[in-house]
């Protein structure tokens, strides 16, 4: 895996072969030291924790993805397992975090809010929801137990620790594709994912596992439906997300290549009759907006 600052890259193109210099390694954001920070925490009480979100990805990638891609990570996103929770909830707050206790009281057999005061060690200077220029911001740490509920369902929690850190590629990029309503910065972390991943068989760096999104989609028309979608609105864009040409044709060879392996993977019976209802019923969940 990347390390933080590294100018890393892609396999076969050694800095300066080409005449093109290495990319200047980026400063590390604020939002993946917060997070890094609480997966250790988290791993030294005996809690497996992991990144998931645009941060996740930033981890993931190369120094010449995070300087075409990379953009602001406002909060931290993890995944946990319910069992855990309770130690989980020892460690955020032993972090500084406090717990946005309404939410928690509702929602917290399946996801956890915590956000960090102004004052916390991580607090941007300037953050989007903080009060301004003149002092740190807030930043909130968004917890999914087990599941990931959002346009889909997701169950992340049987492989919350396939990887190191983060989630695994195949859960990551599944985490984006289920956006129904999908935007360009979500479609931006999916270039940015898929810069340095190639489908295959596997986890592990550089690899999304595609045996598994094939059989997750396979069992599910309607995140098959999404996710294909916004496979197609990446490649779509990817003219305009994308100004390196050989990365633009790496990134829209794999994309055509995860499209063909969900279409032509096998579908189970459940698969099969909802897609004889089809688009006449809405195949996706609205998500429950969070107030923070």
């Amino acid at each position: 895996m990347t390390e933080p600052g590294e100018a890393s890259r892609p396999a076969g193109r050694p800095g300066g072969a080409d005449g093109v210099p290495p990319p200047v390694p980026q400063p590390v954001p604020q939002m993946v030291q917060a997070g890094r920070g609480l997966v250790t925490a988290a791993a030294g009480r005996g809690v497996a924790v992991r990144l998931l979100g645009g941060s996740a990805i930033w981890i993931r990638a190369s120094a010449e993805a995070r300087a075409a891609l990379g953009r602001a990570y406002p909060d931290v996103d993890l995944v946990a397992r319910k069992r855990q929770s309770r130690d989980l909830r020892a460690v955020l707050e032993e972090q500084g975090l406090e717990p946005e206790r309404m939410f928690n009281a509702t929602h917290g057999a399946r996801r956890l809010l915590y956000h960090a005061p102004p004052s916390h060690p991580h607090a941007p200077p300037s953050h989007p929801h903080g009060p301004g220029s003149g002092g740190g911001g807030t930043w909130h740490v968004d917890v999914f137990l087990d599941t990931f509920e959002m346009s889909h369902t997701l169950d992340l929690g049987a492989r919350l620790e396939a990887e190191e850190e983060t989630l695994a590629a195949c859960e990551l990029l599944l985490t984006k594709l289920q956006v129904a309503e999908v935007n360009r910065k979500d479609l931006s972390d999916v270039a940015m994912l898929l810069w340095d991943h190639e489908p295959g068989d596997a986890d592990g760096p550089g690899q999304v596992n595609l045996t598994r999104m094939a059989k997750v989609c396979g069992a599910d028309w309607g995140l098959y439906t999404t996710a294909t979608g916004n496979l197609a609105a990446c490649a779509g864009l990817l003219g305009e997300l994308v100004a390196d040409p050989g990365a633009r044709a790496r990134i829209a060879g794999r994309i055509n290549a995860i499209t063909g392996a969900l279409e032509s993977a096998p579908k189970t019976i459940a698969w099969r009759m909802r897609a004889r209802v089809g688009r006449r019923v809405r195949w996706y969940e609205v998500p429950e907006e969070v107030v923070r």
